[in-house]
Formats: structure tokens, sequence, C-alpha cells
């Protein structure tokens, strides 16, 4: 098949969840004898360099934009006060990309054509006029569950308002996509149940973000196990889930552990949360160049999540690694993991401090649960497999 995957922010280097989930998958398609076309924003948080391009450039037919995404407070209030479009997906919406993926869809017929998120159906009726392509979606989250959880977490009124127009915005979004799609991949069951509930009917397919599984050797450390965070640092989730992490919880610990370490690694991390996790204990990395090298090296990951949507890949990372793992049911949310089988489940400070000083006591505990999230993902999560199955899935729809 000949697919042009469209992109809103570069998969490359994958850094973040959404970046992972979509460079494994075309990854393993061009492994599988697919042609990709990809056409990319490169925007100011996600910019290639020469040499990632020139990397990238070697797997896949590689087309890029500039698009500044910055913010903008004249947009935004343009969009506040004149718009019903969330701010999310206006700041995606460019005339030069326009231009661009029309010139590439005049250029060559494609059999696929498969837009990486909501944000990207604005430019819907645009490919709609220049190719008679399958048109998917691929909808790594439900985007208005997301603003919804961050607005019922938000204690500061004002943001609290704009984050519930916001959602609303959002919501009323995602309800005009419904069926404006050939195809609907989703990338968790829960998601795709929620797109049906919204009235979804098209042929739909769920493709989890997958990963290139190694073998790995599980021991628990020789002394006490670190435990560490891996998160983009600029999203609001993150932020909130590792502040709370920080303020209540790891202090708890240290009284306990004396010389527990909690190790953080992100990219893109403001003045203000770094000031704030200047905490005895407490290293951060800032971005590192390989997340596999530094889950490695660690022990425990440590994500709460109390806001969100879709997967969380890092979880799924980490586990692949054979990593104990304690989250929060939010953060779990599509996975299909079990509590104290292949993961730790935990809602409360309490919940939290019991199920870490556990790992932390007892080395067997550790290396249980360490093995069976390995299998786990190992069974579910495998690139190739998933890849080729939505492979199949393309060929069966297309006339």
């Amino acid at each position: 098949m000949d697919i042009l995957a469209i992109c809103n922010k570069s998969p490359y280097p994958p850094h973040d969840g959404g970046s992972l989930a979509t460079y494994n998958m075309i990854t393993a398609l061009t492994k599988l004898k697919h042609n990709i076309t990809l056409l990319t924003m490169s925007t100011p948080k996600h910019r290639l360099t020469p040499g990632q391009k020139a990397e990238l450039s070697g797997k896949v037919r590689l087309l890029t934009v500039e698009v500044d995404t910055s913010f903008d407070l004249i947009r935004f209030l343009k969009n506040l006060f004149f718009s019903g479009l969330p701010y999310n997906a206006d700041r995606f919406i460019s005339p030069v990309f326009k231009n661009e993926l029309i010139r590439i869809l005049k250029s060559k017929t494609f059999d696929i054509v498969q837009l990486e998120g909501l944000y990207l159906m604005p430019y819907i009726e645009i490919i709609r006029r220049q190719t008679s392509s399958k048109i998917v979606l691929r909808a790594h989250n439900v985007e208005q569950e997301i603003w919804s959880r961050i607005a019922r977490n938000e204690s500061n009124f004002f943001r609290k308002s704009y984050f519930r127009l916001l959602a609303k915005r959002l919501a009323r979004f995602e309800r005009t996509a419904i069926n404006r799609y050939d195809l609907l991949v989703p990338i968790t069951q829960r998601d795709l149940d929620e797109f049906n509930r919204m009235g979804n009917t098209k042929p739909s397919h769920v493709c989890p973000a997958a990963l290139e599984i190694e073998s790995v050797h599980i021991e628990p450390p020789a002394g006490l196990p670190s435990l560490f965070f891996l998160g983009s640092l600029d999203w609001k989730p993150n932020q909130e889930g590792l502040l709370w992490f920080v303020d209540k919880v790891f202090p708890v610990l240290r009284k306990y552990h004396g010389g527990l370490i909690f190790n953080i690694a992100g990219r893109n991390a403001p003045e203000w949360l770094r000031k704030r996790i200047r905490e005895p204990g407490i290293v951060y990395h800032g971005e590192i160049p390989d997340a596999g090298i530094f889950i490695r090296e660690q022990g425990i990951l440590v994500a709460p999540c109390f806001s969100g949507s879709g997967m969380r890949v890092k979880i799924i990372e980490a586990m692949s690694h054979g990593k104990p793992v304690v989250t929060t049911s939010i953060g779990c949310e599509g996975l299909g993991t079990t509590h104290r089988e292949n993961i730790l489940i935990c809602n409360s400070v309490d919940e939290y401090t019991v199920a870490l000083d556990g790992l932390l006591k007892f080395p067997d505990f550790y290396r249980k649960i360490g093995l069976n999230s390995l299998d786990f993902v190992t069974q579910h999560f495998n690139n190739m497999k998933i890849s080729a199955e939505l492979a199949y899935f393309y060929e069966s729809h297309l006339s």
C-alpha cells in the first residue's frame, strides 16, 4: 500500500507517547513493505534538526512544513471571543501547510491518507477535494475528556473557567468530526466505545501504541531501588501528577527510606516547575537522549495520572523493560492491566505509599511485578504484530 501519514508534530525523535506511537507504527509498516510518505509540521516544540530529518528520511519519504504554533496573544484572544474552535486545533491551521498538502495529493495517488489525531480534521475537506483515497482518523485520545479532567482538578478560578470552555469546544469539535472520515483507528477500546457513543458508524479498528520488545533479564537492584518519572513536563496532566507525588507521597517515603532517590526526566520543564521539584532526594535530569537507557538504569516508575485520556505510552515502555509501575486508575485506562499482578493501581496518598513501600522492602515482590509486566507487554503490545493487523484492516477496506 501507499500510505500518506499526516502529523501536526514530528514523530521523530520519539520523546513523548504520541510521537512514539506514530514513529513505531510507520517504522513497522515500512518493514512490512508498505510505502510511507510522512507529511509533518515542524513546530517550535517539535522542530526537526537536519540530522534528524536525514535519519527519518532513511525510513520514509519525508516532507516537512514549518508551522509556528507558539502562543500568540492576539490569535488567542481572537479565538476566545470570535471563534467556536478550540485554540488547540486553531493553532495548527496553516495556509502554508494546506498548500503543501494539496501539492502532495496532486503529485501522487495514495491508498490511505492517515490523519494522526483530531487536530488535523480541519484539513479533511481539502483532502476530499483532491483524492478518492480512504481517509483514516487515528485518534490518540478523546480530547475533550483530557480537558474536562484538567478543569475538574484545577483550583484557580480563571484557569478552571477557561479549561471548562476549552473542554466544551473540544466536545463540539469532536462530535463534528464523527463519520467525516472513512475509517476510524482509535488507540484503545475504551476510546472506541466513547466514539461509538458519540455516533460513529464507520468501520473501526483499535490500534494501540506498540513497542519493539527486547529480551530483558529482571533482577531487583542490589541496593534500594530508585523511583523515576518520565514524561513531557510542559504537559498539564504530567505536571499535576508529578507535583502531587512530590508534595504528598515522596516526603512520607523518605521518612522510612532515608537514601531513597527520585529521578525525574522530561523535556520542556518550565522554570517554576524546576523550582518546585528542588527537594532532598530528587534529581532532575531534564531532556534525556535515550529513554530506553534511562529506564534500564532505574527501579520503579511512578506515574500518578489524574487527567488525560488515551494510552500512557511511557507506562508500557517501562513495563517492556521489566520495571514495576505504580499508577492510578486513570493512568492505566485502556491498557487492560491487573492490579498486583502486572502493575500497582493506587488512587490515594496512603495507597501509593503502601504500594511503593512494599516494592522497596520486598525484592521478590519487585521481581514478580517486573516479570509479569514484561510478559504482559510482550503479549499485547508487539509492534510488528499490531502494525500487521492494522495493514490487514486497511487492505480489507480498499475498493
